[in-house]
């Protein structure tokens, strides 16, 4: 069939415009997402689009991230080591046993964040949302968390060394079995918080609220612990004591 030269183009046009349209699936919108899985150190992606973008195994060190739109990224084993991350929208975002150590993530939007076996040593999360957050066995020592928001989050391993938890929301928090040495509670909310088998060595949970409702069932401190008095604990043994110190080191 013939087509005349007016026609023609319609049809072009309108082909143009369909193609420019999102995908639609089942009635719900399907945006594009690009995967990426080279080096891109110290590039500058400050307030960026990349929502939804596949990382997994991208190397990002050093990256300008502030305030980039990153929600449901997927990037295991990724790279993001002293990353500047300042506002951050990482909702929902899979970063299992990823890397951030010594990145910037304050102010951060990571609810929902799926990061087990990540490593966040040294990583500043102060006044980041972190609700419902799952980081089983995540190393988070000397993290600063203060003022942070994790509750009904999961951190049952985790590696809490000498973490800074000061004024932090953790109301409903499993920390199951993690490592608590040096770990500074001092003004956090730890109302409805799991500590079951945890081993406070050295650590401050001066001014902590909500302990009573926390469940401390198995936990134990040390003699140079900073306890609330009415926080009646036990003493650990001195092999469990240099078993916590050891895995601290």
């Amino acid at each position: 069939m013939k087509y005349s030269p007016l026609l023609r183009a319609y049809i072009a046009t309108a082909a143009l415009l369909i193609s420019a349209l999102p995908a639609v699936a089942q009635g719900f919108k399907v945006n594009w997402a690009p995967s990426f899985g080279g080096s891109c150190t110290d590039c500058n992606l400050s307030g960026r689009n990349m929502a939804g973008w596949t990382l997994n195994g991208a190397n990002y060190s050093g990256a300008n991230m502030e305030y980039t739109m990153m929600r449901r990224v997927q990037a295991q084993g990724a790279i993001f080591n002293k990353a500047r991350a300042n506002g951050v929208d990482l909702r929902a975002a899979v970063l299992t046993n990823s890397e951030f150590a010594d990145a910037t993530l304050t102010n951060a939007r990571l609810q929902g964040i799926r990061a087990d076996g990540a490593q966040f040593r040294g990583a500043d999360f102060s006044n980041a949302q972190m609700n419902g957050a799952t980081l089983i066995g995540a190393n988070l020592a000397g993290a600063m968390l203060n003022a942070a928001k994790l509750p009904n989050s999961d951190l049952s391993g985790a590696n809490l060394t000498g973490a800074q938890l000061q004024s932090a929301v953790l109301t409903g928090v499993v920390f199951d079995g993690a490592n608590m040495s040096g770990t500074n509670f001092q003004g956090a909310d730890i109302s409805g918080a799991f500590f079951r088998d945890v081993r406070f060595i050295d650590a401050d949970l001066t001014g902590a609220v909500g302990y009573e409702t926390a469940d401390f069932n198995g936990a134990c401190v040390s003699i140079d612990t900073k306890v609330l008095p009415a926080l009646n604990l036990p003493q650990c043994s001195a092999t469990l004591g240099s078993e916590a110190m050891a895995a601290a080191e």
